[in-house]
């Protein structure tokens, strides 16, 4: 199943036995013909006797966003190829700033159904035609009276569905950029002077960024206080992949395309990993600092990871604290998430 399984002992869960919640996966019929039409409803249920505010973080069922919420999972065990959308979010931050639609909030016995189109989000050439099972990320965050966050997992049920005619949809995928994105100038997308320079000064100190990071790792070829902070006990594999990653960095986003139509208020940016070159910049980007942890600077290095051509990292983490954490319990995790790499580049 696609829950998460390597958190299941975490104390968060056992804070209170009047905290649970119920996931359901569920396809409005049991055969799909036409990946077209590949849709599910996700419901959350609060089964405890406690009140919950969850947040929409983007890697949860509860958000729209066209993330790797779901595992899509053939009879034969095999997973149909993600092709949606890699998000930069900071879960405190949203929890902090409070605005009511960061959130939604359960009574005991409450439901909400949320609608998910998985067209073009997942690709089922490679699996083929047969029977899938549906299943979901089942880590929520609980938004506490203090805006402080505890973790809980649902219980889930998957959805079963049968898969027949095309296997592929580009209906919810991003479109081809018109232009090799190895340009050597940046380019922009509805932007306006004033963001094309607050870009042009991120793009520059996240160079500089990536340009310390790459001579420290250089530096220390064996291995760091800096580099276990972020990316756990060193080996040498793990270490070619951080170098490579931020010898990259130095020079790629300045040829890349930067699109400004995301107005998403808690979210900084996202990219299509496998559509090299153009980065989503989203309302809480124009919020951030200039510069540090969480800034615009490092939004870049961070969505620049996720390309394949720079690394191809994911979200398991998000936030200082829970990537301290990650570093710790699964050096392989941190090398390939990308807010390791952020707070590695600003040295945080």
């Amino acid at each position: 199943m696609f829950v998460a399984t390597a958190f299941i002992l975490s104390t968060a869960l056992l804070a209170s036995a009047e905290r649970s919640l119920s996931l359901k996966v569920a396809t409005p019929s049991a055969e799909i013909t036409d990946v077209d039409n590949f849709r599910v409803a996700a419901t959350v249920s609060n089964t405890g006797s406690e009140t919950l505010r969850l947040l929409r973080d983007p890697r949860s069922p509860l958000s729209t966003w066209a993330t790797e919420t779901f595992g899509v999972v053939n009879n034969k065990g095999a997973r149909a190829a993600f092709s949606g959308v890699k998000v930069r979010y900071s879960p405190q931050a949203v929890a902090k700033a409070g605005r009511a639609e960061s959130f939604v909030e359960l009574k005991p016995g409450e439901s909400v159904t949320v609608e998910h189109d998985l067209a073009g989000v997942y690709n089922l050439t490679s699996t083929g035609v047969g029977a899938y099972t549906v299943d979901a990320a089942n880590l929520f965050r609980v938004v506490e009276a203090d805006s402080s966050l505890t973790d809980i997992y649902a219980d889930v049920v998957a959805a079963e569905v049968k898969v027949q005619g095309k296997l592929a949809s580009f209906k919810n995928a991003a479109v081809a950029p018109p232009v090799s994105r190895m340009s050597k100038r940046a380019t922009y997308s509805s932007c306006s002077s004033t963001r094309q320079t607050q870009i042009a000064s991120a793009i520059t100190s996240s160079a500089s960024y990536a340009t310390d990071s790459y001579n420290h790792l250089t530096s220390n070829p064996s291995g760091s206080t800096r580099y276990t902070r972020w990316f756990g006990t060193w080996s040498s594999s793990r270490y070619s992949l951080a170098l490579n990653s931020f010898s990259r960095l130095r020079t790629y986003p300045a040829g890349w395309a930067y699109d400004c139509t995301c107005t998403d208020a808690d979210t900084y940016a996202y990219v299509y990993p496998s559509r090299y070159g153009t980065v989503y910049l989203c309302g809480y980007f124009w919020t951030a600092p200039a510069t540090g942890a969480g800034s615009r600077a490092d939004t870049i290095i961070h969505e620049g990871t996720h390309f394949t051509q720079v690394l191809g990292t994911d979200d398991y983490a998000y936030g200082q604290s829970a990537c301290l954490s990650l570093a710790s319990s699964n050096p392989t995790n941190a090398v390939y998430n990308a807010d390791n790499h952020a707070f590695f580049s600003v040295n945080a």
